[in-house]
């Protein structure tokens, strides 16, 4: 164990589970997110979610690649695994593995891309510039492959959504995790009870503030079980999230 890398025990409650007992996939990345600030806490204090903010810097997650393995129900406690793979220009990575703790089973991996964001000049840093010091990201045979999202043409669904303060997270804007469920209540029910997620690829392109209206429109293609998202302004239409998600018959 390095100070790159960091581990976690997550107990899972019944509150934490849907209606066919499998855990809601919001939960796990609201853990993966828990982590990863701790994590970076214990990489370097100095750039810690408290300590950035109090410079007018905040960490920002931009692209989400998700892989699951094996996804099943009466899990009661997930074992989590981050590690900080470093910057590369204006852009760090974090990777993340998620087990099962009791039978050590593999639930999902996943890789994600963040930027340092300047709040008040609305700029992302060039990390290594601005810290120089900071973990030189170094590619490897086996990394997940971050995907390219485009805009849906067109909509088969839409649901519209007002931002609440329980939205928002500690830079005032709304929580990365709330995008999944802004897209994932835009399926209807009988579709996400007969599936569970394989993958998932998100595009964070723009922050949402308290107040706003946000429409959550899906498209979907049958043929491969996959469903294209796009999260927009309700009243500028401004792209904010794209996300894709590939499904398996639960």
């Amino acid at each position: 164990m390095s100070n790159t890398t960091l581990d976690t025990i997550c107990p899972i409650s019944i509150s934490e589970k849907d209606c066919r007992n499998l855990i809601k996939p919001v939960v796990i990345f609201n853990y993966m997110q828990d982590l990863a600030a701790n994590s970076i806490n214990t990489y370097d204090k100095k750039y810690s979610c408290e300590e950035l903010l109090s410079r007018g810097q905040g960490w920002f997650l931009i692209r989400y690649r998700i892989e699951f393995d094996n996804y099943y129900p009466n899990i009661k406690e997930l074992k989590i695994h981050t590690e900080c793979r470093g910057a590369q220009k204006m852009t760090t990575y974090r990777d993340f593995e998620v087990f099962d703790n009791a039978t050590g089973n593999r639930i999902l991996r996943a890789s994600s891309s963040w930027f340092i964001v300047d709040m008040n000049k609305k700029s992302v840093l060039n990390i290594q510039q601005e810290y120089p010091d900071f973990l030189v990201f170094e590619k490897r045979e086996n990394d997940i492959v971050l995907q390219k999202l485009r805009p849906i043409d067109k909509a088969d669904n839409q649901k519209v959504f007002h931002v609440r303060y329980d939205d928002l997270d500690i830079n005032n804007h709304v929580n990365n995790t709330v995008y999944i469920s802004w897209a994932l209540e835009a399926l209807d029910y009988d579709f996400r009870y007969a599936h569970k997620l394989k993958t998932v690829d998100i595009y964070f392109k723009h922050e949402v503030s308290y107040g706003e209206d946000i429409t959550s429109s899906v498209k979907y293609n049958n043929d491969d079980l996959v469903t294209e998202h796009l999260i927009s302004n309700a009243a500028t239409g401004e792209e904010l999230c794209l996300l894709r998600f590939k499904w398996i018959v639960a």
